[in-house]
């Protein structure tokens, strides 16, 4: 852990998970700097370790997520239609659930009625790799 000044503002740099974390407090006053140190170091290892209170996202629904998602999804990529068709299929299956309640059982169950409705044979067939 260090202190140091760039001009006349602070950073600081330390080591978290072998890694170096160096950025500026943006401040000019020493204490602030120690203290934005300190919140940076902790707010890391917080989320390293999962300790972050993200109670709020734990009882979204997977449709609501899926509705942010394909929302922020065609802001990026011209075409959503890829996204649509995927998540289309996840919020019909999953979509009451919530976040909090999947389990890799969930996934599996998910998986396992996808290909029991022929979702992989008519992908493939699409790309040509198994006969109709």
């Amino acid at each position: 852990m260090a202190l140091f000044k760039r001009g006349e503002i602070w950073w600081y740099e330390f080591n978290f998970a072998l890694r170096r974390g160096r950025e500026s407090t943006k401040t000019t006053s020493k204490t602030v700097a120690k203290q934005a140190e300190k919140n940076r170091r902790r707010e890391l290892e917080n989320g390293f370790n999962g300790i972050q209170d993200n109670r709020e996202e734990r009882v979204r629904s997977i449709k609501e997520l899926a509705t942010t998602y394909l929302e922020e999804y065609r802001l990026r990529h011209k075409s959503g239609v890829f996204a649509d068709y995927a998540i289309r299929h996840i919020t019909r299956l999953i979509g009451e659930s919530m976040v909090v309640d999947i389990t890799d059982k969930t996934v599996k169950s998910y998986q396992n009625t996808r290909l029991q409705e022929g979702a992989r044979s008519q992908e493939h067939q699409r790309r040509g790799r198994l006969p109709p």
